[in-house]
């Protein structure tokens, strides 16, 4: 816990004591509503503090190289229709960026990937940051997209690790098109089917990974 939270939660703390001794002892009457609206206003200022100082969202874009291409490991989300992206989420709490990034790309590959060794392949590199969202690009041996998607997961972790369904190689010649213009909320940034695996629900790349991907392209952050 970070020491500024901490020392908010030792407030917090104190100031219950205070009011469990204030009652028991009698004088809890009349500037009773007083010592409400100062407690409910320290309530919501260390729920306020809690979020300022929660980390910040993270992932990473695993790839490899074959034939002159840059091949992007790509998945579908297993709920909803976002579409095809990369890996990415919230961190966990006293997290760096990076750990974050790691642990999610272990994850979201259903625990293909090991957090460890992902973590070796990013550390200290520079993270693209996308406004909160920082993220990194790994590049790994290739392995065909239907292993990693038939990689058995924890069944006391399915919700996390089970968070991606179908997967794909898709080559950054094919994600290019969309780079560079400004993304438009309501339209789909299609894939070309032949790239993906048969009963894909979803047939476009996620516009907030194509955010993503136009800042590393604009501050010449790509790795190849």
């Amino acid at each position: 816990m970070r020491p500024s939270l901490l020392a908010g939660s030792r407030i917090f703390t104190d100031f219950i004591a205070y009011i469990f001794q204030t009652a028991r002892l009698g004088k809890l009457n009349t500037g009773g509503m007083m010592i409400k609206r100062v407690f409910y206003a320290i309530v919501t200022a260390c729920c306020l503090q809690t979020v300022a100082l929660a980390e910040p969202p993270a992932g990473i874009v695993l790839y490899h190289k074959s034939g002159g291409e840059v091949y992007l490991l790509l998945a579908e989300h297993a709920r909803g229709e976002r579409g095809w992206a990369a890996f990415g989420g919230g961190a966990r709490v006293g997290e760096t960026i990076s750990q974050t990034a790691a642990h999610k790309g272990e994850e979201e590959s259903r625990g293909y990937y090991n957090q460890k060794d992902l973590l070796g392949l990013i550390e200290g590199q520079k993270p693209v940051m996308d406004g909160e969202f920082g993220f990194f690009f790994a590049e790994v041996d290739f392995v065909p997209a239907q292993r990693i998607g038939n990689n058995p997961i924890p069944e006391d972790e399915a919700d996390a690790y089970g968070e991606r369904s179908t997967f794909a190689w898709i080559p950054y010649s094919a994600v290019v098109p969309h780079l560079g213009a400004k993304l438009e909320r309501e339209k789909k940034y299609e894939i070309d089917p032949l790239y993906l695996p048969k009963g894909s629900r979803t047939k476009w790349l996620w516009r907030a990974w194509l955010s993503n991907m136009n800042k590393a392209a604009d501050n010449n952050q790509l790795p190849w």
